[in-house]
């Protein structure tokens, strides 16, 4: 949990990917970016994804693709079940021509499947239980899967885009790393907008624009979130108690921390910790 800018995905070395069901009660994974081609796919339950400005609310059978260098985080306030593939760049440009300037539909609700879309969803539960199964030769029926997966994608869900606008993201995304690799760094300190403008060059209130504008956020709500995050995991991995807790992680307005926190844990700091011991009996 400490890799909140560029998320760094351990493959599995014989696809070259990583592929793996997942069971998550409530969690929250704030703001960050890798190069994968990201898929998610809801087995069962509910889960939120935050993209470019834009929020969506995932439920059985949705599909879901977060390009690659997208801004995006995530959050489930309760079970959730679900497939996660993440395929490298690398794999997926030595099958399709500039793919640098391909873009990836992103919301595939279940309530209007297409032909295509339950072809993508048949694909990605052949895969699960070619995975699951690990048969002799998985690898190639795996792939199989995968690259009937991805041309029905490159067919019937993706777009070109042009080299400006390429750039221009590029340039954004160059942008909002810095400032986060500077959280990543001082989390536990005072950071002030005017603080993480000068690191730009540019003023606080067009800084705050442009952070809300291309994470769909505000500075301070993601400041926030890192610091819950951090306080969560060292609420459930170690002793220190609450006050301790709050200082380390540079939280010092507690009322607007604990609203973030039940919105996100659906209980208090104290609750929680008070379950953790009484599970640990």
């Amino acid at each position: 949990m400490n890799r909140y800018s560029y998320e760094i995905v351990k493959d599995d070395s014989r696809l070259k990917l990583f592929f793996q069901l997942m069971y998550a009660e409530t969690f929250y994974s704030p703001m960050h970016w890798h190069s994968h081609l990201e898929v998610i796919f809801v087995l069962d339950g509910y889960m939120t994804v935050y993209v470019n400005e834009k929020k969506y609310t995932l439920k059985k059978d949705d599909i879901f693709l977060v390009n690659s260098k997208e801004i995006h985080a995530a959050r489930s306030s309760g079970k959730v079940n679900y497939i996660l593939l993440q395929i490298p760049y690398d794999y997926l440009s030595g099958a399709i021509s500039q793919m640098s300037l391909l873009q990836f539909q992103a919301y595939y609700p279940s309530i209007t499947t297409t032909a295509t879309q339950k072809k993508l969803r048949e694909c990605l539960f052949n895969m699960l239980e070619i995975y699951s199964a690990q048969e002799d030769g998985y690898a190639l029926a795996f792939s199989g899967e995968l690259f009937h997966f991805l041309h029905i994608l490159y067919k019937h869900h993706s777009k070109r885009i042009t080299w400006e606008s390429k750039e221009k993201e590029n340039r954004n995304l160059e942008k909002i790393e810095e400032i986060t690799h500077y959280v990543k760094a001082n989390y536990q300190k005072d950071i002030s907008l005017s603080e993480v403008a000068d690191l730009l060059n540019i003023s606080p209130e067009y800084f705050c624009r442009m952070f809300k504008k291309h994470t769909g956020q505000t500075f301070m709500e993601y400041l926030n979130a890192v610091r819950m995050m951090y306080f969560y995991q060292d609420l459930i991995e170690t002793n220190y108690s609450i006050n301790d807790l709050l200082e380390r992680n540079g939280i010092h307005n507690y009322k607007v921390f604990i609203r973030m926190f039940k919105d996100t844990y659906k209980t208090t700091p104290h609750k929680l910790r008070k379950e953790l011991s009484a599970n640990a009996l």
